[in-house]
């Protein structure tokens, strides 16, 4: 046996995806915000590429300003309103009072706002210097992790914290707003809030340190059998934890949401409906006259010309990509606005069953170009702004009717919703009686576990945590 290396040719046939055709899968799947702030780059680095002459007012429509002033109000503000917005004189740029009045303030942190109120506390400097290490121990939610150790955590002060100062520097921090601040667990947090003048304080702090578990499963007769005190001193007990924060830092400096910018608008006129597509923030593109001349120069050195050619090609490609993203969308959300117009005006509990291949399908494209164009873009509907993917729900069959007459899964969740909103709260109905009346009520064939894995979804309680052993329904 002869061991050794060599070299031979074999033919293959593959297939590659072209620079330009992998560009327009991308611009394809981007969201609004991505794609404007990729258009950008490239007119900044692309001297072949160039809005076209006149399109530059559009720039103080930008998506980050309008989502902005969108976020709080849900009304688009367009290009069609620039005018009246700022005066004529102001075609340079916004002046610097209009950009002081479009930007908000940044959020304060919940660090932040401890270390505001210590401002004028009367502290020791070396309690100072505790409380300042252990505000840097503070988690988003106001919590120390459990494994957090007073006793060993390092202070900058010579010689180290006593034991005594540490303590007296919680003491601090647990005793700044907002309540419940320092806790390194919930119940802890709870009972941080609990005032002592509260008449029921003594069974409230029972019921915080040895029953949260029957409290988050309802369990009130076996916690008034247990504590020996009545349903209703259990109930009132209960409201009064209920009226605590269990996260209080929640309200400071957390994410930032998301910003969303529509792509489509569909508005009720009459009885029809009229769809736009927003593409005001995203400018015209053109090639540069200049750029095409220079190609095309002889007196140019090659190399030159080459460049040049390159980068009017990769222009070319843009255009074409930016161009073939807002066809292929309008297509889309246009067959969607023709299948789902009654979700979109009256909202989810409206969809109809729709799968991405039956838009394909009827469009004549790939379900992964569908897919493709649905990621990341948004609709505004006369229900809300809401995802184009959003419109797609499998289906749940009725007894005795034909697959074009099944529902939608989400409207079966709301239908769940529904019967559990109206249910008497005193005897609430278990997951198979909801299945009973999906199917007496609505011929809907739903399996007790599928009814189950709704109600968890929507964050609803089983029948037990949903019990009211009060008087009231």
């Amino acid at each position: 046996m002869e061991l050794g290396l060599r070299q031979s040719l074999r033919t293959e046939l593959g297939l590659r995806l072209s620079p330009q055709i992998l560009q327009k899968i991308e611009v394809l799947q981007l969201p609004s915000l991505d794609l404007a702030h990729l258009v950008e780059q490239e007119l900044q680095e692309n001297e072949a590429l160039e809005q076209v002459p006149g399109e530059e007012a559009r720039d103080e429509g930008t998506p980050e300003t309008t989502a902005a002033e969108d976020g709080g109000e849900g009304e688009e503000w367009d290009g069609e309103d620039a005018d009246n917005w700022s005066s004529p004189s102001a075609r340079d740029g916004p002046s610097a009072m209009e950009v002081v009045l479009r930007t908000e303030a940044a959020p304060i942190s919940l660090v932040e706002h401890l270390r505001g109120q210590l401002g004028l506390a009367d502290l020791d400097d070396r309690v100072r210097a505790v409380v300042d290490a252990l505000l840097e121990h503070l988690d988003d939610r106001g919590y120390f992790s459990k494994s957090f150790d007073l006793d060993e955590m390092a202070v900058d002060v010579v010689p180290q914290a006593s034991l005594d100062e540490r303590l007296q520097a919680l003491e601090v921090v647990q005793g700044l707003d907002p309540s419940g601040v320092g806790a390194r667990d919930i119940p802890e947090c709870l009972l941080l809030q609990l005032s002592a003048e509260h008449s029921e304080s003594e069974l409230v702090s029972l019921l915080i340190r040895e029953h949260m578990d029957d409290l988050a499963h309802n369990r009130i007769p076996q916690m008034a059998k247990t504590t020996g005190v009545t349903t209703d001193r259990i109930l009132a007990a209960r409201d009064v934890i209920r009226s605590l924060d269990p996260i209080p830092g929640r309200r400071f400096g957390g994410r930032e949401n998301p910003v969303v910018r529509p792509d489509v608008v569909v508005e009720q006129v009459g009885d029809d409906f009229q769809l736009r597509m927003e593409n005001d923030w995203i400018p015209d593109l053109t090639i540069s006259a200049e750029q095409l001349r220079m190609s095309k120069d002889l007196t140019l050195d090659q190399e030159l010309r080459s460049h040049i050619r390159s980068k009017i090609e990769s222009a070319r490609s843009l255009i074409e990509a930016v161009e073939g993203r807002k066809n292929t969308l309008h297509r889309v959300a246009s067959e969607l606005l023709d299948r789902q117009s009654e979700a979109m005006l009256r909202g989810p509990a409206a969809l109809l069953p729709l799968r991405m291949q039956e838009v394909a399908d009827a469009l004549g494209l790939h379900v992964s170009t569908v897919s493709r164009t649905l990621s990341g873009k948004y609709m505004q509907t006369p229900a809300g702004i809401v995802s184009l993917k959003s419109f797609f729900s499998g289906e749940v069959t009725r007894h005795g009717s034909s697959v074009e007459e099944a529902a939608s899964r989400h409207g079966v969740q709301q239908l769940v919703r529904t019967i559990i909103d109206r249910e008497d709260k005193r005897r609430p109905l278990s997951d198979e009686a909801i299945r009973g009346l999906l199917a007496k009520g609505y011929q809907l064939d739903v399996a007790r576990r599928t009814v189950t894995k709704y109600r968890e979804k929507m964050g609803l309680g089983s029948s037990r945590q949903r019990k009211n052993y009060g008087s009231s329904t």
